[in-house]
């Protein structure tokens, strides 16, 4: 039975946050799967929203004193909301829910930092103070410092521990990588390239590759291909299929069912089958979760691509590693179908929901792909969200991944809200991938990270390792110096690895 939830979201000041960001307040279950979008809000800045009944969790984005402007989460201390009778105040109750997560994760570790600890206590200390305030505009700001400490705690706690798990075990194969559209020879980019990684993305958007129908030009493809090749690069092939209208040819546009299913098996057959025995890695569907739904297929017909993407794939080329690849990992724009050619009918397929029914419908492939652009989430939402993923039983490769260095020149006004521990800058965007890195890292189902560009100009804005100039950032030299201590040192020599046996399933190659 369909419930509805009365939920306050004050700012430091007092008062409600913007009205865009309280009608952009969604509801969710506790697997981070939105539900349709049905709210209102009041004269006086309180959202009224509609649940299924199921326990919720509810999401909104949040300016964070001293930590950034992030969505955060409010689920009850893990235990969902039913039916409330009170105003939910969302930023006391997303601190409550975020330290019930960490004491959580703490359970049988061994002690967390005195960094980590203290924020703890901070958190716990501002809350209690909150709720013995009567000023309204003082409760409304302890409130926020207990949620800011809660998000530092829980990312320093997620760090910690799998920076304990790495030190217990080691790796062999991982593959750390970036798509490798920028090479050119006789240039510092391949040299930083190979210097650093093992892993190279290739371009086969079809829109470029086969610009004239029946006259595809690989000669791009081949090389870079020979590059990698020479430079002890692993390459994977991207996308093989994809939706969207970027990767959708002028003769494929508003093509039929019968006529898409046709192109699709013509055109994944011709590619796997030209670089079989040389590209072994491909991501064989890319976004079908109706966000690149440019042909306007049905949910099942969404699900049957993908199995004749990977069935044609895997024909071609039985020992090739087929990834599935997904983008919008939370899924947020499920809650008002708001997918890249603007709303859609409801109910909208998120990534978990799509590849729920792709392995209900046997598709055979092999790892579960997951793009992480700006996530606007803080780290621990991240980790909580890969158990997510995690639970589908296959690898995962971080296929597209990226943030900005800073500064932001020409952007939107929603893409200019998010900032993590700080407006982005070089520094910024290497702790960032410091940490991502070492939890990614951390997980043995995570088998690949591919980092998106390598250079600027890059897809998120000044987002590459190196400058346009080939200057590398501080990312690249921190990730170098991490990488090394694993045992990675790029593309020109093999991870240095101390077998133990009792853990070998944990150093299978992707």
């Amino acid at each position: 039975m369909a419930i509805t939830l009365k939920v306050r979201i004050l700012g430091a000041d007092g008062n409600p946050v913007s009205r865009d960001r309280l009608e952009r307040l969604y509801a969710a279950d506790l697997h981070f799967e939105p539900f349709w979008r049905e709210s209102s809000v009041d004269s006086e800045g309180t959202v009224t929203i509609a649940t299924t009944g199921a326990p919720a969790a509810l999401h909104a984005q949040v300016p964070v004193p001293f930590f950034g402007d992030v969505w955060v989460t409010a689920d009850n201390e893990g235990e969902g909301y039913g039916q409330v009778s009170s105003v939910i105040d969302f930023v006391s109750e997303a601190a409550k829910s975020r330290l019930a997560d960490v004491r959580r994760l703490s359970e049988g570790q061994p002690s967390f930092s005195a960094e980590c600890r203290g924020h703890i206590a901070a958190a716990e200390e501002h809350l209690a103070l909150a709720a013995k305030t009567a000023d309204s505009q003082k409760k409304a700001y302890r409130n926020l410092l207990a949620l800011s400490h809660a998000l530092w705690a829980g990312e320093l706690a997620v760090v910690e521990r799998a920076r304990r798990a790495i030190g217990r075990r080691r790796r062999r194969g991982f593959l750390f990588g970036c798509n490798a559209f920028g090479y050119k020879p006789n240039d510092p980019y391949p040299e930083y390239f190979s210097g650093l990684l093992n892993f190279a993305t290739l371009p086969f958007y079809l829109a470029n590759l086969e610009r004239e129908e029946g006259k595809p030009d690989y000669r791009r493809i081949d090389e870079i291909l020979e590059w990698c090749e020479q430079a002890g690069i692993t390459p994977k092939g991207h996308p093989l299929w994809w939706g969207h209208e970027a990767g959708i040819p002028k003769w494929l546009e508003g093509a039929d069912w019968e006529t898409a299913q046709k192109h699709c098996r013509r055109v994944v057959s011709r590619s796997v089958s030209r670089y079989r025995g040389r590209i072994k890695v491909w991501d064989v569907i890319n976004e079908a979760h109706d966000w690149a739904n440019g042909l306007n297929l049905t949910h099942q017909q969404e699900v049957e691509i993908t199995k004749i993407c990977a069935h044609t794939a895997r024909e071609n080329d039985p020992k090739a590693i087929l990834v599935v690849n997904n983008c919008c990992p939370f899924g947020e724009y499920a809650a008002d179908g708001s997918v890249y050619k603007g709303p859609r009918h409801r109910p909208t397929f998120t990534p978990l929901s799509y590849m729920q029914a792709v392995m209900e419908a046997g598709v055979d492939f092999d790892a579960v792909g997951v793009q992480i652009y700006f996530p606007w989430r803080d780290l621990f939402a991240v980790n909580k969200l890969l158990d997510e993923y995690a639970r589908f039983g296959k690898p995962v490769h971080i296929t597209e991944l990226g943030v900005s260095s800073g500064p932001w020149g020409q952007q939107s006004a929603q893409q200019s809200w998010f900032a993590w521990h700080g407006p982005w800058s070089e520094r910024v965007q290497a702790d960032w991938a410091e940490w991502f890195y070492t939890i990614a890292f951390s997980r043995p189902e995570i088998r690949a990270i591919t980092w998106w560009d390598f250079s600027d100009p890059a897809f998120i804005q000044n987002g590459g390792m190196l400058w346009e100039d080939h200057t590398p950032k501080e990312m690249y030299h921190r990730l170098k110096a991490l990488l090394s201590g694993w045992g990675y040192e790029g593309s020109r020599s093999q991870p240095r690895v101390r077998r133990r046996p009792q853990q070998a399933d944990m150093r299978k190659a992707a």
